[in-house]
């Protein structure tokens, strides 16, 4: 699970390294030597330069893309087919959140994990998923189950395609107490 504020998940006391170490040895079969390899090679993985410097910083000396992007691979390393991630780029800057979303759908269709997604962006929701659920108001409810017929794999332009358009003014009225 990867949650909205990654220093909620992240301590403060522990190295990057540690930390990511901690869940590759709890889920594979390897060596601290091993993991630490496998740490430096996640961190690569999401952009992170320095990554061999940076397994020995702590969470308050990374930006907080930084700090997401380890949450996510320290996730990712458990190798868990389900991921669930409540509002994970809502606190991103416009172009970190665009890489970030990038790099999940990469992740999604070279892992074949699937991915529960929370988010308020209307946008967003369209661009990750094939299934969208729209939910009430408090209490929370779902009120539609709308499929996502867009071709993947999906780049920035669909944002103007038609469909994405269709689909966005439908959520859009369902949210705002129009159509069921």
């Amino acid at each position: 699970m990867i949650f909205q504020e990654p220093m909620t998940s992240l301590n403060p006391v522990y190295s990057i390294g540690d930390q990511i170490v901690e869940a590759v040895t709890l889920h594979q079969q390897v060596g601290r030597r091993r993991a630490y390899e496998i740490a430096e090679e996640a961190l690569h993985a999401v952009g992170i330069a320095d990554p061999h410097r940076r397994l020995f910083e702590y969470p308050h000396q990374m930006s907080g893309g930084m700090r997401q992007r380890v949450a996510f691979m320290r996730t990712l390393v458990t190798r868990h087919q389900l991921l669930l991630l409540d509002e994970p780029f809502g606190a991103l800057d416009a172009q970190t959140r665009l890489d970030m979303q990038r790099w999940l759908l990469d992740v999604w269709r070279e892992s074949g994990r699937t991915v529960l997604f929370i988010t308020h962006d209307v946008d967003e929701s369209i661009f990750l998923s094939d299934r969208i659920l729209v939910m009430s108001p408090r209490p929370g409810r779902i009120v539609a189950d709308l499929a996502n017929t867009l071709a993947r794999p999906r780049e920035i332009d669909i944002l103007t395609d038609p469909t994405f358009v269709e689909l966005k003014s439908q959520i859009l009225r369902l949210l705002h107490g129009g159509e069921r």
